[in-house]
């Protein structure tokens, strides 16, 4: 059966153009949405510039609005007795559709851009660590290998970036340029590819690092990543395995993952005060939403941004 809206260009250039890991997901709430289009008597060709009738002046059209978002929402709550996880999800892939579509000039007015979303609110799991929980992993990594440092600069290289666990695992050291401070994220990443920013006191780091014979040793025989574990590239478990140790020598109270040093990281830039477009962007979230759920205030944490080795600072 065809779908209005999945037949027409905006859908088709939306598919084509963006990197959403959920697209299939979306897309299921897309053809909803069509669907009630052709339930409003919509056919031919989409226009959402010249999108209806107005009641004022029946000859002449006007932009979708609004209100007809409104009506859409109301027939998913009484006709199509929706759930609120799938009213939740149908508003949010609206909102990131019609966004997408006003963000690459396809239309001129986006009906959703204030729209709101009360229908389903999930819980946030806080799993950033703590500052005292940082300074521990970090002097334990750094007490593990006084001279090389790898796990030390490592797990600070995550705290600060936010990289995620496929991000940092396939990072390459031609992407990361130490004068301008800014890590080109090219493989790994969820969607497009991106930029992050380290401190100067991590990029210093850093250069004695990839100065140093373990890590030129490894580079010389044609290695291509940033970080390594013993002889072999870093593998997810690795990652994890390395992670996991470091805590238990730490002697922390809890199990902690890759993740929870990015969700840490926006911890970190929220308590130091940055803004959070900036955020947004380190982090590289497609939206602010996602962003807001990493950062409630944990103020105390800024430190570690600064941080110098000394567990008593």
């Amino acid at each position: 059966m065809n779908n209005i809206l999945l037949d027409s260009k905006y859908y088709r250039f939306w598919y084509e153009h963006t990197e959403v890991t959920a697209k299939p997901h979306v897309t299921t709430q897309l053809r909803r949405f069509g669907n009630y289009l052709q339930v409003r008597g919509f056919e031919g060709e989409l226009d959402f510039d010249k999108f209806h009738a107005s009641q004022s002046h029946p000859g002449s059209f006007r932009p979708i609005q609004e209100y007809f978002i409104d009506q859409y929402v109301e027939y998913l709550r009484i006709d199509f007795q929706a759930t609120k996880y799938v009213m939740y999800n149908a508003i949010s892939a609206l909102k990131n559709f019609f966004k997408f579509q006003y963000d690459m000039e396809l239309i001129l007015h986006n009906p959703m851009v204030d729209y709101p979303n009360p229908y389903y609110d999930r819980p946030i799991k806080n799993t950033a660590l703590s500052k005292e929980e940082c300074l521990a992993l970090l002097n334990t990594a750094l007490k593990k290998d006084p001279f090389f440092h790898q796990e030390f600069v490592l797990i600070w290289f995550m705290l600060i970036t936010g990289i995620r666990n496929t991000e940092v695992r396939f990072l390459s050291p031609r992407s990361v340029n130490l004068e301008s401070r800014i890590v080109l994220i090219q493989e790994g990443q969820k969607g497009k590819p991106r930029s992050t920013s380290i401190t100067t006191a991590l990029s210093e780091e850093l250069k004695r690092y990839m100065n140093h014979p373990n890590y030129t040793a490894w580079a010389q025989k044609g290695n291509d990543t940033l970080f390594f574990r013993e002889k072999y590239p870093l593998t997810k478990n690795s990652l994890l395995k390395i992670v996991k140790n470091l805590c238990m020598d730490a002697k922390l109270s809890r199990v902690v993952t890759p993740h929870d040093l990015r969700r840490t990281s926006g911890y970190l830039m929220q308590s130091a005060g940055i803004d959070m477009i900036a955020i947004q962007r380190q982090l590289g979230h497609q939206i602010m939403s996602t962003t807001l759920r990493y950062v409630p205030p944990l103020y105390d944490l800024a430190e570690i941004l600064v941080w110098t080795g000394d567990s008593d600072s």
